[in-house]
């Protein structure tokens, strides 16, 4: 019976790359003019130079980029994708040309958790997505909804200060882990955004933290997947597809109880700006609401809370720097003891230097979401077919030192005025590009049609944030004398491959 079985797998798998090869072969044959870049293998193209156990994925591109050019094409699998890696290039895919490449080009097991890719990051360029974004800014993100969130806000701050200090007593000399503390307060805040003012679920709040775990873990194996899905009907590569196919099954069961709740409770039934309101009124697929519901969530709350976290590891790993925020922070031109509220951070330029230093230094979405070519047109006058994917590498942008003096110091003053932008630099960069260049170059949250929705909620929430913590604690060296590791991992967001500990002390005390 195993030996049957055998002959069946070995059997089903030698046909599936059959198949393979005589599709690839016919794809290769059609002439096309693409950039130049690494040369591919039959079936995997350039798999085997992306794929994990070398640098991360956008680091290995823009090594590449120095070799092929900052315009080139690599393989996955049969399908070309190319990778723009300058902010000219960039800057005419994201903005100049931003109806262009307005579609997305989604890996296949996104699918499963995306309603069949029909979500605000995910739907292709069109009338409905059009309608999606424009009611999401009218209700998740409209002006009187995250107005009114400030109070609530600074009492989650609050909350977080008090749950990381009732943590540093427990443990020994004061030693903390802040980023799953600053994930549940994020959280807290997409929740009422969501679902009105009236939400207090703290149960929810658990168990979407880890939905949100085991959604990213499963969005970091079996890369081979996403580019041959048909390997989900061949026997021996069927687990990755069954795995996330049980996440979508666990966030349906965690969302629909919200949505019937909130729905028909007094509160969203009230004119509001709430997102749950807004997509039930469009009449879409109770599917579609959940898992859109849900991309708020994991769009938000992992970006937000790790940038919030790489800070704290800089501010740790340079201990003036940290000095010069506290003092802003407790200057008396703002007026204010104790926390700080939303209007006293955004007067704070310092404080939004580091923020931003933060989100360059370690861009949450190095390499964005892909996009696609709606229709034919062209990059730096060279023909794009529509179709096309196009990945801009936005990290390779963020550390070019043609822009950036010394791009990898993490230095906050060369975003405030009249800064030389970070020192004595490397010898490449030019004063009379820089200007322009920074503007144009810093994307952390993208750029045009497809620009990050809720950039303008996520910048002052992490300044608001940051600023209370270190307000509120001292950080220092989890182990004496042993600077933490801030080596990058990258799963859905750049994080941190060693998860940050923390020595803290109040300030009060």
């Amino acid at each position: 019976m195993d030996f049957s079985v055998g002959l069946m797998t070995l059997f089903l798998g030698s046909t599936f790359i059959l198949l393979l090869i005589i599709f690839t072969t016919k794809r290769s044959q059609q002439k096309h003019p693409w950039p130049p870049g690494p040369p591919k293998l039959p079936i995997i193209g350039n798999l085997h130079q992306l794929q994990k156990g070398g640098p991360l994925l956008h680091i290995t591109l823009a090594e590449m980029a120095k070799q092929y050019g900052k315009i080139m094409t690599v393989w996955l699998g049969n399908r070309p994708t190319i990778v723009v890696s300058d902010y000219e290039s960039v800057w005419e895919v994201l903005v100049t040309k931003s109806s262009d490449y307005a579609s997305r080009s989604m890996p296949y097991r996104s699918k499963f958790i995306t309603a069949g890719w029909r979500t605000l990051s995910t739907f292709d360029f069109s009338d409905t997505w059009f309608n999606l974004r424009k009611g999401a800014q009218s209700s998740f993100f409209h002006p009187a909804n995250v107005s009114g969130q400030s109070p609530l806000q600074e009492s989650d701050v609050e909350q977080l200060i008090r749950s990381i200090e009732e943590e540093a007593k427990r443990n020994i000399h004061g030693v903390v882990s802040p980023l799953p503390h600053i994930r549940k307060s994020v959280i807290r805040l997409i929740a009422r955004l969501c679902f009105g003012p009236d939400f207090r679920d703290e149960k929810f709040v658990e168990a979407m933290d880890v939905m949100i775990e085991e959604a990213i873990l499963q969005s970091s194996l079996n890369v081979v997947g996403d580019i041959f899905p048909m390997l989900q009907h061949v026997p021996g590569f069927k687990k990755p597809f069954r795995k996330v196919n049980k996440v979508k099954c666990r966030i349906r069961e965690l969302i629909r109880p919200c949505i019937d709740r909130y729905a028909s409770s007094s509160s969203s039934k009230k004119k509001n700006y709430y997102y749950l309101q807004f997509l039930l009124s469009q009449g879409f697929p109770l599917e579609v609401v959940i898992f859109n519901i849900y991309e708020m969530f994991l769009l938000a709350v992992d970006s937000t809370s790790m940038t919030i976290a790489w800070a704290l590891g800089f501010l740790i790993h340079d201990q003036q720097i940290q000095d010069k925020l506290y003092k802003e922070l407790i200057s008396r031109e703002y007026g204010k003891e104790g926390a700080l509220g939303m209007e006293q951070v955004s007067k704070m330029k310092y404080l939004q230097g580091v923020v931003k230093e933060s989100a360059r230094l370690r861009p949450i979405a190095p390499l964005a979401i892909p996009h696609k070519a709606v229709k034919d047109t062209t990059l730096k006058g060279e023909r794009v077919e529509a179709g096309t994917t196009v990945m801009v590498n936005l990290y390779a942008v963020l550390h070019d030192p043609a822009i950036w003096k010394e791009p990898n110091r993490f230095h906050p003053e060369r975003f405030l005025e009249n800064n030389s932008n970070g020192g004595e630099g490397e010898g490449v960069w030019k004063e009379e590009i820089a200007t322009t260049a920074m503007e144009k170059s810093f994307l952390p949250f993208g750029a045009g049609r497809r620009i990050c929705a809720g950039m303008e909620l996520a910048k002052p929430h992490m300044a608001l944030t940051l600023g209370n913590l270190v307000k509120a604690f001292q950080w220092s060296t989890a182990i004496e004398g042993e600077l933490p590791d801030l080596s990058e991992d990258s799963t859905f967001v750049l994080g941190m491959k060693t998860p940050l500990l923390a020595r803290v002390v109040p300030r009060h005390a």
